[in-house]
């Protein structure tokens, strides 16, 4: 067990292990808690561990984990006492949670860099398909038309939500647990806001009972990852749907597809029955993150500490892989426009402009227009005929049947009516799927990922800018100056 534990750290948590333990010696340099000849060669032992690199240390059963088996190794460079010292007023439960927060937040910034190439791969689809006019669903019934363009913006809007939801954590994440050392703090004069200054965190998490007890953000993040990946399936499933023979409405390239063993015609869409996959498995391990806080106590615990991290890792990799392969499926979706336009046509779906006309042009009530539609409805399909073969004598027919009297419609009216182009051409209301619209509204979604792969880049620039931070510091010590100074 303890090895196994051994080798994820040392994956995951070996360089942010580090960057802690050094920003934690320059305050006490700073702070004057440490003497500056044993703070220089403790020092210089962390940089020689870190350039020697993670796979240079193998689990030793003498040492508990890679926390003591590299203190060790700094001990033999720098001397015991020295690197003793090393870890005045830090306790390796704040150190721990501040590698799970320095983990996390470089996994939520890939992960929002994942998401803004599936939206802009959304946006770039839609923006191909403004004029693309299909028939929507309702509860997996033919509901009224629509454009793929109107589809596809609308899948891209859940996913801007997700990244706003992680965007939206990050300044709960991005708080500093370090200097509250066990859960009580140190007698010591140490600066928190010195090492939270170093490692890039925007603040503190102030009370030091909470920094080492609290595992929300852990929580908080495999819930933003599940409800994204909700949005994942619910899109897929859509796509598995259109890429039947039956449906046929899209089509992937040879490189997602795989033929049949003994089946020639087969075009298998595995790249997406495999995103079906894998996002089911990802959202079980977002459900256990969540669960690891059940009937735990409020403290520093393994339950939400080391063995939660297995579950987070393996649940951001899953995502990232899963943002990846469905951002590629998008661009290469090959669409059947002229199929979507007809399977528009030839149904019932523009009947609900059938009844609106009814009410405009004729003065019907709505749901008396509603009722000669419905009525329309059974007469053409007792008929095995649909709305393209309604004519005027028989719409008059359904009317007086109805309300007594004719339609009031002509033959352009009634071609107007049942037109799926003029059905999504005349709803033009805000976020409605006529073209001009939907124009207005694509420009408007790129102005908002615009800004949020800004934000993203910003954030990301602060992480560098405290590194170099960083750096300046250690130079200076290393030069025989004071950290800061």
């Amino acid at each position: 067990m303890l090895e196994t534990g051994f080798a994820n750290a040392r994956a995951h948590f070996f360089h942010p292990m580090m960057e802690v333990t050094v920003a934690h010696l320059l305050m006490l340099m700073r702070q004057g808690i440490m003497d500056q000849d044993q703070g220089r060669a403790v020092l210089r032992a962390c940089l020689e561990v870190v350039d020697r690199g993670p796979e240079a240390f193998d689990h030793d059963p003498r040492h508990e984990d890679l926390f003591f088996l590299l203190e060790a190794e700094m001990a033999q460079l720098a001397g015991e006492e020295a690197v003793g010292n090393m870890h005045v007023a830090m306790s390796r439960n704040d150190m721990d949670t501040a590698m799970y927060r320095l983990v996390l937040r470089d996994e939520v910034l890939q992960a929002l860099a994942a998401l803004g190439r599936l939206r802009a791969a959304l946006l770039d689809k839609a923006a191909e398909h403004v004029e693309t006019v299909m028939p929507a669903h309702t509860h997996n019934q033919q509901a009224q038309p629509t454009t793929l363009a109107h589809y596809l913006a609308a899948v891209e809007a859940e996913f801007a939500k997700d990244s706003q939801r992680l965007l939206a954590m990050w300044t709960r994440l991005n708080r500093s647990p370090l200097g509250a050392a066990a859960l009580a703090t140190s007698g010591y004069p140490v600066d928190r806001d010195v090492v939270a200054e170093l490692l890039g965190f925007d603040g503190l998490v102030e009370n030091s009972y909470e920094a080492v007890a609290s595992a929300d953000f852990s929580a908080e993040y495999a819930a933003c990852v599940h409800v994204a990946l909700g949005h994942v399936s619910r899109f897929v499933t859509d796509l598995l749907f259109w890429c039947t023979n039956e449906v046929a409405a899209v089509r992937l390239p040879a490189g997602f597809v795989q033929i049949s063993s003994i089946m020639p015609q087969k075009r298998n869409p595995v790249a997406v029955e495999h995103l079906r996959a894998f996002t089911t498995r990802a959202m079980g391990d977002a459900a256990a993150a969540m669960s690891q806080m059940h009937n735990v106590p409020f403290g520093d615990i393994n339950d939400v500490n080391d063995d939660l991290q297995p579950i987070q890792r393996r649940l951001s990799g899953a995502f990232l892989d899963i943002l990846t392969l469905l951002a590629e499926v998008v661009a290469s979706l090959e669409v059947d426009k002229e199929l979507l336009h007809r399977r528009a046509a030839e149904g019932f779906a523009t009947v609900t402009e059938l009844a609106d006309t009814l009410v405009r042009h004729a003065g019907f009530p709505f749901r008396t227009a509603h009722a000669i539609a419905s009525r329309v409805v059974d007469e053409l399909t007792r008929a095995g005929q649909t709305l393209k073969s309604l004519d005027l004598p028989l719409l008059d027919a359904c009317a007086r049947a109805v309300a007594g009297r004719a339609s009031g419609l002509d033959a352009e009216l009634l071609r107007r009516a049942i037109d799926p182009v003029h059905f999504v051409a005349v709803r033009s209301v805000r976020g409605g799927p006529a073209p001009t619209e939907m124009t207005r509204y694509l420009r408007a979604a790129r102005e908002l990922w615009a800004a949020d792969e800004a934000r993203r880049e910003e954030l990301r620039r602060r992480l560098d800018a405290a590194r170099a931070l960083r750096r300046q510091w250690i130079e200076a010590v290393l030069q025989g100056g004071m950290p800061g100074k």
